[in-house]
């Protein structure tokens, strides 16, 4: 998702284009996103371009109770503002002004020497801040067995956990009898 916007860099302050963004891929060493899908909204600034916009797509993660692939249906709003590091395009049009700038100063979220402006690290870090926390292969996981390590939503588990922990074994024995009330 890399637009260009030397056009909308060389125009007035608020001019606005809109693109759509259809079945699109997102790849990151973090994780990828597939699907992805939703509009955005690029705006003139007077120092660069505010992208804001909305997507959905879908993300793999490892089901939090099984480890089998769980797919989440992700949607998300974001709006960050990208910079220019071309000074080509008229005084004042570059944020970094011509300067000599080392690499770790460019900007997060920029716009390379040839006036494109990539969208999808934005996006991605939308995506990421949906992400649940505990993702599930399906609402009803039935988990792996913590005594046999069986997946128990594919084979039935054998097993009888009657495991207590025992920091709270101790509980157990206390017992209050029936006829005595208890006053809070």
């Amino acid at each position: 998702m890399i637009y260009n916007v030397a056009a909308l860099l060389s125009g007035e302050v608020g001019a606005t284009r809109v693109y759509s963004i259809e079945d699109e891929s997102i790849a990151h060493e973090d994780g990828d996103f597939h699907g992805v899908s939703g509009v955005v909204r690029l705006t003139r600034t007077d120092r660069g371009i505010l992208l804001r916009g909305e997507a959905t797509g879908g993300g793999v993660n490892e089901c939090s109770r099984c480890l089998e692939p769980a797919v989440s249906v992700l949607h998300t709003a974001f709006e960050d503002e990208y910079f220019p590091i071309n000074g080509d395009l008229g005084p004042g049009s570059s944020l970094l002004r011509q300067e000599v700038v080392e690499e770790e100063e460019i900007p997060e979220f920029w716009i390379d020497e040839a006036n494109d402006m990539d969208t999808s690290e934005a996006i991605r870090q939308g995506f990421v801040s949906e992400t649940p926390m505990a993702p599930l292969c399906r609402p009803d996981c039935a988990g792996i067995c913590p005594e046999c390590g069986t997946n128990r939503n594919t084979n039935p588990c054998e097993c009888e956990i009657v495991a207590i922990d025992p920091r709270l074994a101790g509980l157990l024995d206390l017992k209050i009898p029936e006829n005595q009330d208890i006053h809070i």
